[in-house]
C-alpha cells in the first residue's frame, strides 16, 4: 500500500472514480487500519487526534446542548435524557456527535439513519450520498447500550460495517472523505467543519463565522 500511494492519489484526484469502483480496485483501503495510515500520509497527523479534540470540548458542548432554545427540539431533548441515564465517556462522545448538527442548525437525519435488524437496509440508504447507518433493536433510543451494526454509506452503498459505535464511525468517515477526496455534504457543511477544524485541528484558523462563534463559546 505504501508503494502504490502516489498511483492511488493520482487516480483519485484526476479521474474521480466512483467509490464502488475504488472498492474493487483498492479493497484494502476500506479497512480501519489502512484508513488511519492513508489519513496520516495525507495530513501528517494521527487520525485518532479526533478523540483528543472531541474530549477537550465534551463538557462545554453538552452544556450548550442543554440551553433553553433546544427545549423545543425533541431529538435533542431525548438525546440529553438518554445521556442522563448513563453518562459514560463513550456515551458523551456519541451524544456530542449526534447533537452537534442540531446545534449548528442542520438536520442530522440526512447524515445518520437508524433501522432495526429486521428492516431492509437498502430502503434506508437509498438516496444517501454520505452517511452512517445504525442498526439497533430500538430506533427510538438515541444512545443504545449496543449496536447490531454501525456502517458507513457512500453513494448509496455500504462501504464499511461493524464499526462498533458512533464515534468510531465518524473517525473512519472523516478518513474516507479525505482518502477519497470527497466534499462534505452541503446540508451538513457546518457539522463537518466543526469536526475538521475544532476537533481535528485542521485549518482551525479558517473557521466560518458560525463555527467561529461555537469555537468562542467552547473556549470561554
Amino acid at each position: 500500500m505504501n508503494a502504490t500511494y502516489a498511483l492511488r492519489r493520482q487516480e483519485i484526484v484526476e479521474e474521480e472514480p466512483p467509490v464502488a469502483e475504488m472498492r474493487v480496485r483498492w479493497p484494502a483501503l476500506f479497512t480501519e487500519r489502512q484508513i488511519a495510515k492513508e489519513f496520516t500520509r495525507l495530513t501528517s497527523m494521527d487520525i485518532n487526534k479526533f478523540y483528543e479534540g472531541l474530549d477537550s470540548h465534551l463538557h462545554k458542548l453538552l452544556q450548550l446542548f442543554r440551553l433553553k432554545r433546544f427545549e423545543e427540539v425533541q431529538d435533542m431533548t431525548s438525546l440529553m435524557e438518554s445521556l442522563d441515564k448513563d453518562a459514560s465517556n463513550q456515551r458523551k462522545r456519541a451524544a456530542a456527535l449526534q447533537g452537534l448538527p442540531w446545534y449548528m442548525k442542520e438536520n442530522p437525519s440526512t447524515l445518520m439513519k437508524r433501522c432495526e435488524p429486521t428492516d431492509p437496509g437498502e430502503d434506508f440508504i437509498k438516496g444517501m450520498v454520505i452517511g452512517i447507518l445504525l442498526v439497533v433493536e430500538d430506533v427510538k433510543e438515541p444512545l443504545p447500550v449496543s449496536y447490531n451494526d454501525v456502517a458507513i454509506v457512500i453513494e448509496e452503498k455500504i462501504v464499511m460495517r461493524h464499526l462498533g459505535d458512533v464515534p468510531n464511525a465518524f473517525v473512519n468517515l472523516m478518513g474516507l472523505l479525505y482518502m477519497l477526496n470527497l466534499d462534505y455534504p452541503k446540508e451538513m457543511k457546518y457539522t463537518f467543519e466543526v469536526i475538521q477544524r475544532l476537533f481535528m485541528g485542521i485549518g482551525s484558523e479558517m473557521c466560518t463565522s458560525r463555527v467561529h462563534s461555537l469555537k468562542n463559546k467552547l473556549l470561554s
